[in-house]
């Protein structure tokens, strides 16, 4: 069976905006026109795909499902044709979710470069601590720190940029515990760890072979902010692996000290997850390029 792909572009605007006004105004349509578009659908289809009333609307189990399949062909068909008219300017909505703590602070400016260069893509950008579910939030693409590999692999990915770490601590705790040579003896000792990621277990490092090496760590303060590591660190309160760059002025000052291991701490890295699509979307190609030349 054959439907009019112009008819469930508007189907798909009405279970958007939940009523018909607003789908019409989105569509710079007559309300009429909509409402006689849902009909013509239903006929083709020979079913009910909107129960309606002269107060509200909701979607029948037949309407939902033709909205969530439908929605993911309307969007495959815009990213194909996307990519064959590659000469002209972005459109359309870019939907971005970026890590809460420090994202903001190293991608606004280049977001907001991004946006002056595109002035006729609708760019919607969230903060989130945690990842979130691209499909099931219906997000484009999705920035966020990790360390070692990402397990899920329905998604594809991207690394954008890494930084070193290193385990560090005070002079103040070393005195009571002593320096550690090895990172098996990490587990006994205080440590701060991410509360998110398996609980903050357990911490990764990294061998001459490039191959992870899990340790599980004794961590009585689990926070997800190196912000808040950093400063139990220099209070006191345990080892903490944090990136380079942010313990620099610390151990330049000696209020902080790296602890040397045979293996490195995985590095801190910024990813960028999208959907698994047979081409990857114009508008998220052409952010991932622009991000990887400005970082």
């Amino acid at each position: 069976m054959q439907i009019d792909l112009n008819l469930l572009r508007i189907f798909s605007a009405v279970a958007e905006q939940g009523q018909f006004a607003a789908a019409a105004r989105l569509l710079s349509m007559p309300t009429s026109n909509i409402s006689r578009a849902i009909k013509q659908l239903e006929q083709q289809l020979n079913c009910k795909l909107i129960d309606r009333t002269t107060r509200k609307m909701r979607l029948t189990e037949q309407g939902k499902l033709l909205y969530q399949q439908g929605k993911k062909t309307l969007t495959e068909l815009d990213n194909v044709v996307s990519n064959i008219t590659s000469d002209g300017p972005l459109t359309g909505t870019f939907r971005l979710t970026i890590p809460s703590e420090y994202g903001s602070e190293l991608l606004a400016d280049i977001l907001a470069d991004f946006a002056a260069l595109h002035p006729n893509l609708l760019i919607q950008c969230d903060t989130q601590l945690m990842p979130r579910n691209i499909i099931d939030d219906d997000m484009d693409l999705l920035l966020t720190f990790h360390r070692g590999n990402l397990a899920d692999s329905s998604y594809h990915s991207r690394l954008i940029k890494s930084w070193r770490s290193i385990v560090v601590a005070s002079n103040e705790l070393l005195e009571k515990t002593g320096v550690p040579t090895h990172i098996e003896q990490l587990s006994q000792m205080p440590c701060i760890s991410s509360l998110s990621a398996l609980e903050g277990q357990p911490w990764i490092f990294i061998d001459e072979h490039k191959k992870p090496i899990k340790v599980t760590i004794n961590s009585h303060y689990r926070v997800n902010s190196a912000i808040l590591a950093r400063a139990a660190v220099l209070k006191g309160l345990g080892f903490a692996i944090l990136a380079e760059h942010c313990c620099f002025d610390a151990i330049k000052a000696g209020d902080l000290r790296a602890i040397e291991f045979p293996q490195q701490p995985a590095s801190i890295n910024l990813i960028a997850i999208y959907a698994s699509r047979s081409a990857l979307s114009r508008n998220i190609g052409s952010f991932l390029e622009f991000l990887t030349q400005r970082l």
